[in-house]
C-alpha cells in the first residue's frame, strides 16, 4: 500500500515532468531539424517500400497501445507526432452507415456526415485513392477489401502518385468510393497527421495542403484497434473524437450481445432487455452496422457543421 502511494504521488509525477522536459528540449527540436527531413528523403513510403511498412503495422500497434500510459505515453505521442509544440494531429470519426436515415436528429438540416464528405470531394482541386490499405495489408484482412485505400484530397497528394502508391481520380470516382465504403459498413475517419506527411514524403511547405479520408475496418485499423487504450489520456481523447454522434439501442433489441463484443471502445453492455452505451462511445457506428435486428441507431448529440473543414482545429487543410 505504501509503495503504491509513493509510486502514484512521487515517482509517476517526477517521471512525467522529466520526460516532458526531454521531449520539449530534445525530441521535438531533433525531429523538426534532423529526423523529419532525413526520413522524408530516404525512407518515405513508396511502391517498393510499401510491404515493409505493412509488415511494421503490428509492431506499431504495440507501441501505440502505450500512448495513453501515464509515464511512457508522452514519449510515444511525441514519436508519432501526436503531441508537441505546433503539432495539430487529429482524427474525426464520422459514421457513414445507413442507420443515420432513421436517427434522432437535432440539426435543422438533414445533411449527413456522408454528405459532408461528398461536399469536400466536389470542392477539392485534386483527389487520389491509395492503391491499397496499409492497415488491412499489415494485418492481412480477411473481411474487407485490401485494395480499398484511403481517399485523399489536396494538391500535396500528387506526391503519393509520384511515388507509385496512389492514383489520381475524378470527382465521380471519389464519390463512388464513399458510397462503397458506406455499403461495406466501414468507418470514416477524417484525419490530418504530422507523421503521415513525414512518412509519405510531403514537404514542409506542402504539408497543410491535404487531408485524408480513411475507410476503416474494426479488425485492422490502428486507430479503432487502439482507441480504448489511447483514450486513457485526456490529450488523446481531445485529438481523436466523434463529430457528435452516439449509438443508442431501440425497443427492437433482443439482447443478443453481438454489439458488446464488436465495440472497439468496449463501452456497450447488456442491460435487462436492451443495451447500455457508455460515455466512451466515439460514434463510429460499427455496432449499428453489425446489429442483426437493426436495433441500434445513431443519435446526434450536437448539430452537424456546414463544412467538413470546420471540424479541424490548429490547422485548416487547403484542398482547393
Amino acid at each position: 500500500m505504501i509503495l503504491q502511494l509513493i509510486s502514484k504521488h512521487v515517482v509517476e509525477p517526477w517521471n512525467k515532468r522529466f520526460l516532458e522536459k526531454i521531449n520539449k528540449h530534445l525530441v521535438d527540436p531533433y525531429n523538426k531539424r534532423f529526423f523529419d527531413p532525413f526520413y522524408k528523403r530516404f525512407f518515405s513510403v513508396t511502391k517498393d517500400t510499401w510491404k515493409y511498412y505493412a509488415m511494421f503495422q503490428p509492431t506499431s500497434e504495440k507501441i501505440l497501445r502505450n500512448s495513453g500510459h501515464p509515464i511512457w505515453g508522452p514519449l510515444v505521442r511525441r514519436l508519432y507526432r501526436l503531441e508537441g509544440e505546433n503539432y495539430a494531429t487529429q482524427g474525426h470519426i464520422l459514421p457513414l452507415n445507413k442507420s443515420l436515415d432513421r436517427s434522432d436528429r437535432i440539426s435543422k438540416s438533414m445533411i449527413t456526415p456522408a454528405d459532408l464528405v461528398k461536399k469536400a470531394v466536389k470542392e477539392s482541386s485534386y483527389r487520389i485513392i491509395l492503391d491499397r490499405c496499409l492497415c488491412r495489408d499489415g494485418f492481412e484482412c480477411k473481411d474487407y477489401p485490401r485494395d480499398l485505400g484511403c481517399l485523399m484530397l489536396g494538391q500535396a497528394c500528387k506526391r503519393m502518385v509520384e511515388t507509385g502508391i496512389a492514383r489520381s481520380i475524378t470527382v465521380e470516382e471519389a464519390l463512388g468510393f464513399v458510397d462503397k465504403a458506406s455499403e461495406l459498413g466501414l468507418v470514416c475517419i477524417l484525419g490530418w497527421a504530422e507523421f503521415e506527411a513525414v512518412a509519405k514524403g510531403i514537404s514542409e511547405e506542402e504539408h497543410t495542403n491535404y487531408f485524408e479520408i480513411c475507410f476503416c475496418c474494426p479488425c485492422c485499423c490502428l486507430g479503432l484497434r487502439n482507441y480504448k487504450h489511447m483514450h486513457k489520456s485526456e490529450h488523446m481523447q481531445n485529438i481523436f473524437r466523434t463529430i457528435g454522434w452516439r449509438a443508442q439501442g431501440s425497443d427492437a433489441c433482443i439482447s443478443c450481445g453481438k454489439c458488446v463484443g464488436i465495440c472497439p471502445m468496449e463501452c456497450i453492455s447488456l442491460d435487462g432487455d436492451g443495451i447500455s452505451v457508455g460515455t466512451g462511445c466515439v460514434g463510429c457506428g460499427i455496432c449499428s452496422v453489425n446489429c442483426p435486428e437493426d436495433a441500434i441507431v445513431m443519435k446526434e448529440l450536437v448539430p452537424i457543421k456546414d463544412d467538413l473543414l470546420d471540424y479541424f482545429w490548429g490547422v485548416r487543410p487547403n484542398i482547393t
